[in-house]
């Protein structure tokens, strides 16, 4: 932060003079503002991932669960009878009664239809179209044409006499009326309409606009403009400079230094609050995290390797031997009912290629592997199981932490594991 300026950075001695006050107010102000809202943000952080590991993990299992158990329920219970009762109870009869009553109704009403409007249209065709067609043909036809030719006729005559008598008694004595008579009056009652309109009306019309409403709307407008610009004057003067004044020179840099100091003190105080915040993880890093660490690697840790060593050594020394013992079992239960099958009624048709290998050397009926080549006092002189948890929980402890998390490798005793067989 610039404490000082130099010459002609723009900055006004009012600017000069308010920015340290208004930055240590913005200060005091910013910074328990800050805090609060960095503890709200890291409280909401950890509320929400609280709430969506609650939602992942406690909710929606059971959720889930109720789901499928209401669809389930729902399906079997409303969804499949629903279906079946309509089924059987609406649409099965509906079918059956559009099949086999509807339809052949429908078939028989229309061919009776059918059957009556083809012997209404024959009877109608020779009771009326058939005698209607003859009369117009033979009766009504010539007697038409006759009445034609004798109108005309008479009316070809009756237009010619017509005619002749309209041309001389109407029409040659409208036109000498016309002319003679209504076109000079007219002409003469149209000359003096407009010599009337013309001295009487628009000349002093003409005057009186020219030489008396244009210098007065005209001496009205210059008073107007004039009053109008002393006005626009007055207003700016009095009003515009000052108010700009105030805003260029006291509002706009009170407001800038104002912005200022508000962004340089959250700035300011977020690195309080980094700092205040490091300060509680470290605390809680010492009192809390590294107590818990210690005492974890002392009494958790040494624990869950003892369970993890009787984990492998009840799966390699018991469950492994009973796994083992259980598919040698249904292997010799398997062979022994496809021989009886084979020896009551036969090998059926493709048995030869679905038959099992044959054994190998070495191999047992049901095993992973080859057979052991231990015998009988090789096994009594095996170490005791308690003893080698004990041996194998002392070496857990004394190797050393690995730097970090990998992949298991697999031991020796996965490396002799057999081959699962066809089953």
């Amino acid at each position: 932060m610039a404490l000082e300026h130099p010459r002609g950075s723009g900055d006004g001695c009012l600017t000069v003079a308010i920015r340290m006050p208004v930055r240590l107010v913005a200060f005091a102000v910013v910074l328990p503002l800050r805090l609060l809202w960095d503890a709200l943000a890291t409280a909401g952080r950890a509320t929400s991932a609280g709430l969506r590991w609650t939602w992942r993990r406690l909710l929606l299992p059971p959720l889930r669960v109720l789901g499928a158990a209401l669809a389930w329920a729902v399906r079997t219970l409303v969804v499949i009878p629903a279906v079946f009762l309509t089924r059987y109870l609406v649409v099965v009869p509906l079918v059956a009664l559009w099949r086999y009553v509807l339809v052949p109704l429908g078939h028989a009403a229309a061919w009776t239809l059918r059957m009556l409007g083809a012997g209404t249209g024959l009877l109608a065709h020779w009771l009326l179209v058939v005698p209607l067609t003859a009369l117009y043909t033979y009766v009504l036809a010539p007697v038409g044409r006759a009445v034609r030719w004798t109108l005309l006729t008479l009316g070809a005559g009756l237009g010619a006499g017509a005619s002749w008598l309209g041309h001389y008694l109407l029409a040659v004595p409208a036109r000498w009326l016309w002319r003679s008579l209504l076109v000079p009056v007219a002409l003469a009652l149209a000359a003096a309409v407009v010599f009337f309109v013309r001295y009487a009306l628009v000349w002093p019309l003409a005057a009186l606009w020219r030489y008396v409403l244009t210098p007065v709307g005209r001496g009205l407008a210059w008073t107007l403009r004039m009053t109008w610009l002393g006005l626009l004057w007055l207003v700016r003067t009095l009003v515009v400079l000052p108010v700009g004044f105030v805003w260029r020179r006291v509002v706009v840099p009170v407001a800038r230094e104002i912005g200022a100091a508000l962004g340089h003190a959250w700035r300011v105080t977020g690195y309080v609050s980094r700092a205040v915040g490091r300060g509680i993880a470290w605390l809680a890093r010492v009192l809390i995290a590294v107590p818990a660490a210690w005492v974890w690697s002392r009494t958790g840790a040494p624990v869950l390797r003892a369970v993890r060593a009787a984990g492998r050594w009840y799966r390699r020394a018991v469950w492994q031997p009973v796994k083992d013992a259980v598919a040698d079992a249904r292997r010799s239960l398997r062979e022994l009912r496809a021989e009886t099958r084979r020896a009551l009624f036969g090998d059926p048709v493709g048995a030869a290629e679905r038959r099992l290998p044959p054994r190998r050397a070495g191999y047992e009926p049901g095993a992973f592997g080859p057979a052991p080549a231990t015998d009988a006092a090789d096994v009594s002189e095996a170490p005791d199981p308690a003893d080698a948890l004990v041996a194998s929980a002392h070496a857990t402890q004394a190797l050393p932490r690995p730097a970090a998390r990998h992949r298991k490798q697999p031991g020796p005793d996965l490396a002799k594991r057999r081959p699962p067989t066809h089953r």
